[in-house]
């Protein structure tokens, strides 16, 4: 005999929905970033075209759609009653682990986390070619953020990501990277290392940016380059780097004690240390030279040369070659 159905669901069937509306809360939640963003394109374009500030069109548009649906002028916005001073200041609410870790994650991707609503800055190109980065806080229990490339105004999405902080839960879309459409569980754990479930999101991120970023300038990159000169593979790309450009190098580094530069140094790519030895290559031909010294902050020393005057370099440093 069927056992009788008592309206109650089963532990899998309530799961099962749940899942199906956290995916479509997703998806609207996506839709409604896409919207914003164009919303927001629209505006500034029309605004620069008629000489208005965004902020006026954006009310005047307000206003049309108002009389259009109701019927009248849209009323004037309510004064904003004093503060009473009489009542005491109420506390700010704690940011929970998740949301400081992910603002950290953004901030070393050079993206503007705004105080609330949405920040949007062009990180390379103009409105028609670039490529633009979206941060969205909506409170602290939800944070999207996104990476949109513009090639001749059509919008590709690179990737956008939305974070439920409290549930612990993010939602990832990608018309390039294919393989990070899916929801995932970030988990209750958070160690110091960051956000592990979105660790490969990160890194095509930081992939993408870098690789879309102009050169750092030639003072920039030699500004920064004593902070990765003690470690591999910074060593290698950068001789790689001099390689490319028909030039051999070597680094010496500095045998007194120096303290560092007070700054944090600048995240340098390949194509910064392509463009140094391109620099340098041009000052190579420039000044007709085969060894060119570039003298770094911390006391060390950058020795390009030409191959045929890898014997006189060597000899000078009293180092063994490296074919010895």
């Amino acid at each position: 005999m069927a056992r009788p159905r008592t309206g109650r669901q089963s532990s899998a069937e309530y799961q099962r929905r749940y899942r199906e509306r956290k995916k479509a809360q997703g998806a609207i939640a996506q839709t409604n970033w896409m919207l914003d963003v164009r919303l927001a394109d629209a505006i500034r374009h029309e605004a620069k075209v008629r000489g208005l500030r965004e902020s006026e069109l954006a009310t005047e548009i307000l206003g049309e759609w108002y009389e259009a649906r109701f019927g009248g002028r849209l009323p004037p916005a309510q004064p904003v009653p004093p503060p009473d001073t009489a009542a005491p200041t109420p506390q700010p609410a704690p940011i929970n682990a998740t949301v400081e870790l992910l603002l950290g994650k953004l901030e070393e991707l050079g993206f503007v986390i705004p105080l609330q609503g949405m920040a949007t800055q062009c990180l390379h190109g103009d409105e028609r070619n670039g490529l633009w980065a979206t941060v969205s806080l909506n409170g602290l229990d939800a944070i999207e953020f996104g990476l949109v490339e513009r090639t001749d105004g059509l919008a590709q999405n690179i990737l956008h990501c939305v974070v439920e902080t409290v549930t612990r839960h993010a939602w990832l879309t990608s018309d390039v990277y294919g393989e990070l459409n899916q929801d995932r569980d970030i988990g209750t754990k958070i160690n110091t290392k960051g956000l592990q479930a979105l660790e490969d999101a990160f890194a095509r991120l930081r992939e993408f940016i870098m690789a879309k970023r102009k050169p750092l300038h030639y003072e920039e990159t030699l500004a920064a380059l004593p902070g990765y000169l003690d470690q591999e593979p910074s060593r290698s790309l950068l001789a790689l780097a001099f390689q490319r450009a028909g030039l051999e190098l070597v680094h010496v580094p500095s045998t007194d004690l120096v303290i560092s530069a007070a700054e944090p140094p600048q995240n340098i790519a390949l194509h910064d240390l392509e463009a140094l030895a391109q620099y340098v290559r041009q000052e190579f031909l420039r000044m007709g030279r085969t060894i060119y010294t570039v003298p770094l902050w911390d006391g060390g020393e950058l020795i390009a040369y030409a191959p045929e005057a890898r014997a006189t370099v060597y000899a000078g440093l009293r180092i063994p070659p490296p074919d010895a």
